[in-house]
């Protein structure tokens, strides 16, 4: 029986062209069928709302554990890691911080973090004009997940830039990919020799790690992955959905307003922002029978790329899809993926980026931004640089001026 035939798309996704603004391509592979073949790189692709989700759901046939990037060395590299493993390996390599990422877990922190937000606010507002990437987005997540994971406050000057190389090492062989890899490279040896088992904070997820390997629930081998993964995925994506809320806001200044006089919908604004701007674009997964999508064959060892950000702004789920709408309700949303392998810090980056939204609807009240300077990365989507001013509602803008005086 012959292979079944996918229709070709010509198109090469991870160039600098379609990462700059991916969304009109998506569009076209959508358009063209559930089901495509990628031909610069050999791959299929989902794109369309229903289809990832249903890959997404659906762990047995379309697994992980032979990697979920498109390269070779970079699935050797991530063979230990919670994100390219299948159950059992990967509920017991997940279960090791599953309770301190739940909500019970994490309900304390909120009241941790939302004080720290007020205060990169104020500091904000306490100055003409800053960047909202590198003064803004990126203080406050390296600062909570390097506490979180036990990481001392000096020692983590770089983690950031190893987790936007880590998501580049997902793309297919190239200079980037490269470059990534060395940076993952750079990453493990930080962790064996400097985020060691006794510099890790007591009480920390970092400890929890080693502490599990102590207790067998996990192998000591396992150690360095899953603190990689964790170091990796709790940064870089909220620093980009951070950074990719202010651009947002600032350049749609009548919802901003309008968003001010509704604080409850924070949470939905949040949601709806990484709809429309997913920071992990795209992962894949491999086919493990032989299956289908949507009616379409799919043939055992097929990767499959599985395209986030497409089915968040796939038109059969979403009206206007393109359009940033505060009052849209974005249930649903894929940006943290769904079932076996959605993303285990999801709700730490819902905590920090609604405690900031919440700050800045209290006290900012006008937002000015200029234009991004967009990041070229093979998985992520973010900005590099911002420019962007905060104007202080009337009750700040008084108590900044008798602080001046």
């Amino acid at each position: 029986m012959a292979p079944p035939s996918h229709p070709n798309f010509d198109v090469d996704i991870f160039s600098d062209e379609v990462l700059r603004d991916p969304y009109p391509t998506y569009r076209r592979m959508r358009d063209l069928g559930p089901v495509v073949r990628v031909t610069p790189h050999g791959f299929l692709a989902v794109s369309r709302y229903a289809d990832v989700r249903a890959v997404l759901l659906d762990h047995k046939r379309f697994a992980s554990g032979a990697g979920v990037g498109f390269n070779d060395d970079f699935n050797a590299v991530r063979k230990s890691s919670v994100i390219a493993s299948d159950p059992p390996r990967h509920d017991i390599l997940r279960g090791v911080l599953q309770d301190r990422l739940g909500p019970r877990a994490l309900r304390p922190l909120r009241e941790v973090i939302a004080p720290r937000a007020h205060s990169l606010v104020d500091a904000m507002l306490a100055r003409d004009s800053f960047d909202a990437i590198t003064d803004f987005a990126q203080v406050f997540p390296v600062e909570v997940v390097g506490e979180l994971i036990g990481i001392p406050a000096d020692a983590r000057t770089e983690l950031l830039r190893w987790a936007n190389g880590a998501f580049d090492a997902f793309g297919p062989p190239g200079e980037r990919t490269s470059a990534g890899l060395a940076d993952i490279h750079d990453q493990f040896e930080f962790i064996r020799t400097v985020a060691t088992r006794d510099a890790l904070a007591p009480g920390s997820m970092g400890a929890a790690v080693y502490e599990a390997a102590d207790a067998g629930i996990i192998a000591e081998e396992y150690c360095l992955p899953l603190l990689s993964a964790y170091l990796t995925a709790g940064m870089d994506t909220t620093v980009n959905a951070m950074g990719a809320m202010l651009w947002l806001l600032g350049s749609h200044p009548e919802q901003w307003k309008q968003l001010r006089s509704l604080p409850q919908r924070a949470g939905a604004v949040v949601n709806e922002v990484l709809r429309i701007e997913a920071p992990a674009q795209m992962f894949s997964r491999v086919a493990a029978v032989d299956a289908d999508v949507a009616g379409v064959p799919i043939g055992a060892g097929e990767r499959v790329a599985v395209l986030y950000a497409s089915a968040n702004r796939d038109e059969r789920q979403y009206p206007d899809p393109d359009v940033f709408d505060i009052h849209r309700n974005p249930a649903g949303q894929l940006s943290f993926g769904t079932g076996l392998h959605a993303c285990a810090g999801q709700i730490l980056a819902r905590i920090e980026l609604q405690s900031v939204l919440e700050a800045m609807i209290e006290k900012v009240e006008t937002i000015d931004v200029g234009a991004p300077v967009r990041k070229i990365n093979n998985v992520l989507r973010g900005l590099v640089s911002l420019p962007a001013s905060f104007g202080a509602s009337a009750g700040v803008a008084r108590q900044l001026n008798v602080g001046a005086v």
